[in-house]
């Protein structure tokens, strides 16, 4: 049975070896018609590592001409190839791979799966860099106002919490930044406004900086405005004591009649005036003008401040009139007389009479000797010439004075004489 066996191997055996080469060729002609090589081209994301290889010797990087993403053929059976996708290959940059110009790093693109029936081939297989000095730089953070407060209100005062940010980043965008702001709505605001708003980084020019490559330790802050009301109003002087005798108080003179206030809205909206009440207001026996300083925020009620450019210290005199005295002349047909004898007659050497009257100067410049009146006592007035005291009547019958020239007969010798006169002129 073996030699049997053995005769069927071996006979005809390069004939049996060439059959089972034929064979394998035949095989392989078929598999190579139905499934052949097919090359495909896949784009993916490059995933750059180890970044901090740069950041940890004080360096940035920026990616050029986006080589983060990459395109590459993939050769293999059909059958394999198109069944994969992008998503079967990884492309990895590694930053600790980077040459000595600090500018390419090598791609190292690799397949998930059937790796090693695929061959893989990329025209550039390099991520470009643009590497710079990675820097910090802090800044202070501006309050811009937007909008207008309500009629009568202003903005105080504005801050910020935190009152900076710092940045850090690339020197070529970082030395772009010339401040950071941040934007707060006044617009009808009454009382204090707060709002949480993003800082925005701005170059010399206005324009805002991308912070794409930069990070910052605040994104936002906390912006606020003192909001404060501003009103004019008027003074009002308290003035006690009386004045010395023969004299009045006749008004003060401030060298401001109003001031303008700024503070809380409700005492604000409440005042109408700045009442100033003072011991330094008081002209008890005063015989002439006083001047006196008042300090006003001594005056000024809680929450109120007096405004920008306001004065605090202001002069103001207590203006004290003394009686002064006029000389008026009164007709004498203003003179009525009383008391003269039966029998006798008075009459005056003149047609006026000069009146001297003591008072304050507004009333005195309206007085008229026409407008006088007064009163002769003519009693116990015999015949002669007489220089008598007047009364004035009326408004200034107690601080007028004067004195009349005045000459009495006798009626009967009158007549005798002018009998005597018509007799002569008879003859």
């Amino acid at each position: 049975m073996l030699k049997k066996l053995t005769n069927l191997i071996t006979n005809n055996f390069w004939l049996k070896i060439l059959g089972i080469v034929f064979a394998v060729i035949i095989w392989m002609a078929v598999v190579n018609v139905q499934d052949p090589d097919k090359a495909v081209t896949f784009s993916v994301q490059v995933e750059v590592v180890n970044g901090d290889f740069l950041t940890d010797i004080g360096k940035t990087y920026e990616i050029l001409d986006g080589t983060d993403t990459i395109s590459f053929t993939v050769t293999g059976q059909r059958s394999i190839v198109e069944n994969l996708s992008a998503s079967d290959f990884k492309a990895v940059a590694n930053i600790e791979n980077i040459d000595d110009s600090m500018s390419i790093v090598p791609i190292v693109i690799t397949a998930t799966s059937y790796s090693s029936q695929l061959e893989i081939t990329t025209r550039s297989s390099y991520l470009k860099l643009n590497v710079e000095n990675l820097v910090t730089q802090e800044y202070e953070i501006e309050v811009i106002m937007e909008g207008t407060p309500a009629t009568g209100c202003f903005v105080n005062s504005v801050d910020s919490s935190p009152e900076t940010v710092t940045v850090t980043g690339p020197e070529s965008v970082v030395n772009r930044i010339s401040t950071a702001q941040v934007t707060l709505n006044v617009d009808g605001a009454t009382d204090d406004v707060s709002s949480t708003e993003p800082i925005a980084l701005l170059d010399e020019s206005g324009e805002e900086v991308s912070q794409e490559r930069l990070t910052l330790d605040a994104a936002e802050t906390v912006a606020a405005a003192d909001i404060l009301m501003r009103k004019t109003v008027s003074l009002s002087f308290e003035v006690e004591g009386e004045s010395a005798e023969n004299t009045r108080y006749t008004g003060i003179q401030s060298e401001v009649s109003s001031v303008t206030l700024e503070g809380d809205r409700d005492v604000l909206n409440a005042m109408t005036s700045l009442d100033i009440t003072s011991d330094q207001l008081n002209v008890e026996g005063a015989g002439e003008s006083l001047t006196v300083q008042i300090y006003l925020p001594d005056y000024l009620p809680e929450g109120v401040s007096l405004a920008d450019g306001e004065k605090e210290e202001i002069t103001v005199i207590l203006e004290i009139e003394a009686q002064t005295t006029v000389e008026v002349e009164m007709p004498t047909d203003n003179i009525t007389v009383s008391g003269l004898a039966e029998g006798l007659s008075l009459s005056y050497d003149s047609d006026t009479v000069a009146v001297t009257i003591t008072g304050y100067a507004d009333d005195l410049d309206s007085v008229s000797g026409e407008d006088l009146t007064a009163v002769l006592d003519a009693s116990g007035l015999q015949t002669g010439t007489y220089e008598v005291g007047l009364t004035l009547e009326g408004d200034y019958a107690e601080t007028a004075a004067a004195t009349v020239s005045v000459t009495v007969t006798d009626d009967s010798t009158e007549e005798e004489e002018t009998e005597s006169e018509n007799n002569s002129e008879e003859e």
